[in-house]
């Protein structure tokens, strides 16, 4: 007879799951599309799609106005609230790609190199 043991170290029959297999998809679909329609959801898919082609000039113009913003030094004339706005948008991207080192690594404390 096979068991399945669920993360609380209960022992249920696998026939038994198997039976409720039709109510937990029914529970899966029902929170999946509650999921789905939230704003948070649907911000998110907006915000981390990758950029159309058509979206490609306007960033490419945006590299150049940035560029240029700091060649001239009219970046000493931005308010203390876009200047807020700017230093936290840069800390997410810090903060992301440290998770993202840490993530690809494996280990928060350095790379683990072999001795060969």
């Amino acid at each position: 007879q096979h068991y399945f043991i669920q993360s609380n170290l209960r022992v249920i029959d696998m026939g038994s799951l198997i039976k409720n297999v039709p109510g937990i998809i029914a529970k899966l679909r029902s929170s999946g599309t509650t999921l789905l329609r939230s704003p948070q959801f649907q911000t998110a898919v907006r915000e981390l799609k990758p950029p159309t082609p058509a979206e490609i000039p306007v960033a490419m113009k945006s590299v150049v106005q940035t560029a240029d913003l700091l060649v001239s030094k009219r970046f000493l004339n931005v308010t203390v609230g876009r200047a807020a706005a700017s230093f936290l948008s840069a800390t997410e991207v810090i903060c992301w790609f440290f998770v993202g080192e840490i993530l690809g690594r494996r280990s928060i404390v350095g790379y683990k190199v072999s001795n060969k």
